[in-house]
């Protein structure tokens, strides 16, 4: 059996005006499953949501048509905008894509294992998400309503010892990270590489919206972000990211055959948002090797991704700490235990300060970042 897995897709834009070269259409559809991760919901109709900073994504109705029509029969929907329009847009959207969706739903829904059979060989998909602004279950006592399922329930590890009691093989796809680093944080290789030691085949990750390396853990691979298949959220297709690596991604094409594993590698790249190419590059294969090297090599992989998190800590985090953005200043003060940290009824700044607070990477950033400063400055 062959697993074609892809990235991230989002495109608001028509999907009509987007082509995908023949060498690459021929690789998804020479597989028996193709994977992707349906990033952004479809929007419903006449549906009036609360305001909230941070912009509700949604992508055009034709996306689920289009995915399809290149091959794409599984779609993850575990994933932090899956509720960017609340309930309605995530019932729109699980309507379309009907049971080739998973990851989401009610609490039994979105911890449940996709399975695929083939041959009598039966396959599992489980997809989990980050802590996102809304729509996981990251709260044990809440297992109400709608919501992706959480990757860092301790009920996961749980979930992949007694599955594999039932599955020839188990793939998880967990989406968290970084954004915009191109190598994971040392906390997401130790969850990623437990989910291996708890019995997964594989691990297929996505989130920071460009590719992070991958290494063989215990004869498993490990792709720590595949990066964009293609993203693009704004109105137009002349918009243009100014993320790096943003229109590069990587897919994979797992083999399965008597309980083994192996793996092919395809680099793609988004063309003007119109387009979905391989990447024959020496350049994209050269960066791989790079980021891939890093991950095993302890010393190397520090001196590469510390000054990036310090990086970052002196752009945002720092920005917070001086009240250039007051509602995550408080959820940095309350992280650090300071009593000047404002706490009041306005309930924007109240569910920013909840991210930011559960938001495990992000805190894992600073305070490794903090941590560096401080051994610098002795």
């Amino acid at each position: 059996m062959k697993i074609f897995f892809a990235g991230d897709f989002c495109s608001k834009p028509s999907t009509s005006v987007i082509s995908v070269s023949e060498d690459l259409r021929t690789l998804i559809q020479s597989c028996d499953v193709k994977v992707v991760n349906f990033e952004v919901p479809l929007k419903p109709d006449n549906v009036q949501l609360p305001y909230q900073k941070r912009e509700r994504f949604f992508q055009s109705d034709d996306a689920p048509d289009f995915l399809r029509g290149i091959g794409f029969d599984l779609f993850s929907l575990a994933n932090n905008h899956a509720f960017d329009f609340g309930d309605e847009g995530f019932k729109k959207t699980k309507s379309v894509l009907g049971d080739a969706a998973f990851g989401a739903g009610t609490y039994e829904e979105a911890y449940k294992i996709k399975v695929v059979e083939k041959d009598g060989v039966r396959v599992g998909f489980l997809a989990l998400s980050f802590a996102a602004y809304t729509g996981v279950f990251d709260d044990v006592m809440n297992q109400e309503g709608l919501g992706c399922a959480y990757i860092n329930d301790l009920k996961v590890n749980h979930i992949i010892l007694e599955a594999k009691k039932k599955l020839d093989y188990l793939f998880i796809l967990p989406h968290d990270g970084i954004e915009y680093v191109d190598a994971p944080m040392p906390e997401t290789i130790a969850r990623y590489r437990d989910f291996i030691d708890y019995g997964a085949d594989g691990v297929i990750g996505s989130h920071p919206h460009c590719p992070q390396g991958w290494e063989t853990y215990k004869g498993k691979p490990i792709f720590y972000s595949l990066g964009n298949f293609l993203f693009n959220s704004k109105e137009t297709t002349q918009f243009r990211a100014d993320k790096p690596h943003w229109y590069e991604g990587v897919c994979v094409i797992m083999t399965l055959d008597n309980g083994e594993v192996s793996w092919e590698v395809v680099n793609t790249k988004n063309v003007d948002n119109i387009g979905i190419e391989v990447d024959h590059s020496e350049g994209r294969k050269k960066h791989n090797e790079i980021i891939c090297q890093y991950l095993t090599n302890a010393d190397s992989y520090k001196s590469y991704l510390m000054p990036i998190l310090l990086s970052q800590f002196a752009k945002e985090d720092m920005k917070c700490l001086e009240r250039k953005q007051p509602s995550k200043r408080d959820a940095l003060m309350l992280l650090l235990g300071r009593k000047e940290s404002a706490v009041n009824n306005d309930s924007n700044k109240e569910q920013e300060r909840l991210f930011l607070l559960k938001n495990d990477l992000k805190r894992y950033r600073m305070l490794r970042a903090m941590r560096e400063r401080k051994h610098n400055n002795k």
